[in-house]
């Protein structure tokens, strides 16, 4: 079945009827889990109350097990049917080349750990200089510097390169990163700010939070980076800008996909840098760094160099592209796989040519189906937002999307399906800790366009946040948000860093309503209702798997509704 639904996901987007049939047959396959789920609860129920031979005459919830066998006939019946109308939609060659694809797409032993170094750059060194000679050169007033360019060209890459560079180190006395996007509030970016000088500031205005920025700044040579800026309404940063000390050299960097920001943020032509695409040597150099990092980045065939060649022809210099197309051939060791991805990238850019979309797409294309849960799962969280590695593996191991493998435990199967998709470069590292492994991830904005759209016609999550099964909690949500989602299987804190959720008593009350819900997280949380209150409703979750209650208020006992949930069966709880 799951090879089956992932040669029907590359049809249906080509064919809105097969799209269609699609999210029913998911939503069903969803039902039959969630009955499996009451089952198997039921059954231990029966177990823990068993009256030995008085079952054999009088069995237990027998009109309970007549409807719900009744219920799974059914369902089996509708996938079944589905499953008839879609073959017809499928071409003969791909309906029998299945079972051989998916045997050979297993590929979960392969590369187990991060095999590329997300920390290597090829071919944006002179872009680098030239801003660093600007930054140098500057010394009265604000230096406003803007760099702009399309989607995957690599513009925060360098920016980075500029902002970690020792020298910039050694130059400015206060470094601030702010990342803008698509939605943001005034109020957020101001106290983005202040975290980044260390100033957790929660409850001020903005007047105050001003005042506080111009007072860590004041007399200091500082560098400001305005990371991914959309708005074409300058208005929010004249405000900010006119609250900053001026002099000593200080420097705002700004990146954008329109000139016509940069005009509006007032940065001259002569200080707006546009990066060029990747020749075709960096190209090569960049994707053989990922496609075969397994061998030091060198290629030892001369037909896959070839095919691969050929590819990266088509990447159109963009970085972004290189990177997806590259990790995904990571994980493909044989010339007919490379012929076939280099005939599917040729048919992706015949619909979407001269972007980085045909490389995200064949990529997550190629996924292995216990990937594309956990690669969807990203959708839930809010732009630029940096996410904890033990959040999400966490979540994939109480939903189920970690596969068992014998012998190995789950947390450990788990940090595989993070490294198959760090290494396949739709995962950017963020931090890491003293010894090396990854601590906190993200995704590019490129990137999370693609997951949002896969995402949505998965049925896995619903942007408009109705007749979801996954649902984040991004600062606050209401009550009517939590009653069309009852049949929640995961609900996610997606907070950024540095910002809390709200979360009311009416609101709290209703999480024993989402019986389905298999993780609950819930730290970063600000509760109007006493924990243990909280706790006894949660008590009532008897499906929940994984729940998390870091960072918020401490936890002194737990009511005896969640330790009989506890006791009985697999449960974590992470304080």
């Amino acid at each position: 079945m799951q090879c089956f639904l992932k040669d029907a996901d590359k049809q249906k987007r080509k064919n809105q009827t097969l799209h269609g049939i699609m999210a029913n047959l998911r939503e069903l396959i969803y039902e039959s889990e969630d009955i499996l789920a009451d089952c198997q609860l039921q059954s231990r129920e029966d177990n823990q109350c068993s009256n030995g031979w008085l079952e054999c005459i009088y069995p237990p919830n027998l009109l309970c097990q007549y409807q719900t066998g009744k219920r799974l006939i059914e369902i089996n019946e509708k996938i079944t049917n589905i499953k008839q109308s879609i073959m017809s939609y499928l071409s003969p060659s791909i309906t029998n080349d299945m079972g051989r694809r998916d045997a050979s797409n297993d590929q979960f032993s392969r590369w187990s750990s991060p095999v590329y170094d997300h920390t290597q750059v090829v071919g944006l060194e002179d872009d680098t200089k030239k801003i660093k000679g600007w930054l140098c050169n500057a010394d009265v007033g604000i230096l406003k510097i803007g760099i702009v360019g399309m989607g995957g060209l690599g513009k925060t890459t360098i920016a980075q390169m500029v902002f970690n560079d020792r020298e910039t180190e050694d130059r400015f006395e206060r470094r601030m990163w702010v990342s803008v996007s698509q939605s943001f509030d005034e109020e957020q970016i101001m106290r983005s700010m202040l975290r980044t000088l260390g100033d957790a500031s929660v409850g001020d205005d903005r007047g105050e939070l001003l005042r506080k920025i111009n007072q860590y700044l004041l007399g200091k040579r500082y560098l400001i980076v305005m990371d991914d800026v959309w708005s074409l309404d300058a208005s929010w940063w004249s405000r900010i800008s006119e609250g900053l000390p001026k002099g000593n050299g200080s420097s705002v960097i700004i990146t954008t996909r329109l000139v016509e920001v940069l005009r509006k943020m007032e940065v001259s032509e002569a200080r707006t840098h546009q990066p060029d695409i990747l020749n075709d040597n960096n190209s090569w150099l960049l994707f053989r760094k990922i496609a075969f990092a397994g061998s030091g980045g060198e290629c030892t065939n001369p037909e896959l160099e070839k095919i691969g060649k050929e590819i990266v022809q088509k990447c159109n210099g963009l970085p972004l592209a290189i990177k997806a197309i590259g990790g995904m051939l990571l994980y493909k060791s044989h010339n007919h796989e490379w012929k076939r991805i280099a005939d599917n990238f040729r048919d992706e850019l015949g619909e979407n040519d001269g972007t980085v979309m045909p490389s995200l797409q064949l990529s997550y294309d190629e996924l292995p189906p216990y990937l594309k849960s956990c690669f969807l799962s990203f959708s839930l969280y809010p732009e630029d937002c940096v996410i904890t590695k033990e959040q999400l593996v966490h979540w994939w191991i109480g939903e189920g999307f970690v596969p068992l493998r014998s012998g190995r435990p789950l947390t450990e199967a788990g940090e595989v399906c993070f490294s198959g998709l760090t290494n396949r470069c739709l995962v950017e590292v963020v931090e890491k800790t003293y010894n090396g492994t990854i601590h906190t991830c993200k995704i590019h904005d490129m990137v999370r366009d693609l997951v949002i759209k896969m995402a949505k016609n998965n049925a896995f999550f619903e942007v408009t946040g109705r007749g979801c099964r996954h649902f984040g909690i991004d600062t606050k949500m209401d009550r009517k948000q939590l009653a069309a989602n009852h049949k929640l299987r995961a609900l996610m804190s997606t907070t950024k860093t540095g910002e809390v959720n709200k979360i009311s008593s009416s609101i709290a009350n209703r999480f024993s309503e989402c019986k389905y819900l298999r993780v609950l997280d819930l730290c970063k949380s600000i509760f109007e209702m006493p924990l243990t209150s909280l706790l006894s409703h949660i008590g009532f979750l008897q499906h929940l798997t994984y729940l998390s209650l870091s960072n918020t208020h401490p936890l002194i006992q737990l009511p005896p509704s969640l330790e009989s949930l506890i006791k009985p069966y697999d449960f974590e709880l992470e304080l």
